[in-house]
């Protein structure tokens, strides 16, 4: 779902646009508790700050053919994964303190540096693998990571701004181009606790529709995979903001299902009750 080049000029676009609305924020807002756990939105924007100095040379690297992890580093995988997110958010929050009245001098100065490296990208590069904590990426799954990260965090901070906020169109197909490779099976997993494997299906509506398969349970790491003639063992039916949501842990499909933003079929054995438990 789109280029190499294409990919880049979004990330420049949608940190731009995100720049520009940090610009207008009161300093009451900035000290506000935001949606991820311990953060404050200056301490959200700290965080995509930071992660430049770890995806652009990640990515040059690799693209210039080096995947292999940097001096000094584990290499890719290794590692306990919740220690390490929970490090990572004292990192963000050390950093911000570090930064002190230059944050969003440094948000926007550290944007136009991740925009200057991946200028040299070429369409050859997409599949090239790249470093990550978490595992060995390519180029383009790094890309998507980028504005998935823009756009979730973005929502961290509007939600408690504003009364409706609204996820990036433009940005939500690289995200749900993502979430195979990289999320599922490895941040979100809602099968941990089923004993026999399940197959939810999620129709997704909205300006990015789409039907899409999670398995999990039996023991099993859950996959993600567009829909096929494979019948599943419950259709989940909500909009793509609702689904990205939910998968990254903002939203409880029990909530969701209450508030009537989440509408289920097909469950004929329970086992929506068992999803995420």
């Amino acid at each position: 779902m789109g280029s190499v080049l294409e990919k880049a000029q979004l990330i420049k676009a949608e940190s731009a646009r995100i720049g520009e609305y940090l610009k207008k924020l009161s300093p009451q807002a900035w000290a506000t508790p935001s949606a991820c756990d311990a953060w404050q939105v200056q301490d959200v924007v700290a965080h995509l700050t930071g992660g430049v100095d770890r995806f652009a040379p990640n990515i040059v690297r690799g693209a210039g053919g080096d995947g292999s992890a940097p001096e000094g580093a584990p290499p890719a995988g290794v590692g306990d994964m919740e220690a390490r997110l929970r490090a990572n958010a004292q990192v963000a929050i050390d950093f911000r303190e570090s930064l002190g009245a230059e944050l969003l001098k440094a948000f926007n100065s550290n944007c136009a540096k991740l925009d200057e490296a991946l200028s040299g990208l070429a369409e050859a590069d997409v599949a090239k693998p790249c470093y990550h904590p978490a595992g060995t990426i390519s180029v383009e799954t790094y890309l998507n990571l980028r504005l998935t990260e823009l756009i979730v965090h973005e929502w961290d901070i509007r939600s408690k701004l504003e009364p409706i906020p609204v996820m990036s169109a433009e940005s939500l197909p690289s995200i749900l181009e993502m979430f195979p490779v990289f999320v599922v099976g490895r941040l979100f997993d809602p099968g941990v606790n089923i004993a026999a494997s399940i197959r939810f299906r999620f129709e997704l509506t909205g300006s990015v529709a789409g039907s899409y398969d999670i398995v999990a349970g039996g023991g099993q790491t859950a996959t993600m995979e567009s829909a096929s003639e494979k019948y599943p063992d419950a259709i989940l039916g909500c909009d793509t903001q609702t689904f990205v949501l939910m998968v990254y842990g903002r939203l409880t499909l029990e909530d969701q299902m209450a508030g009537g933003h989440v509408f289920v079929s097909g469950d004929t054995t329970g086992v929506i009750a068992q999803f995420g438990k």
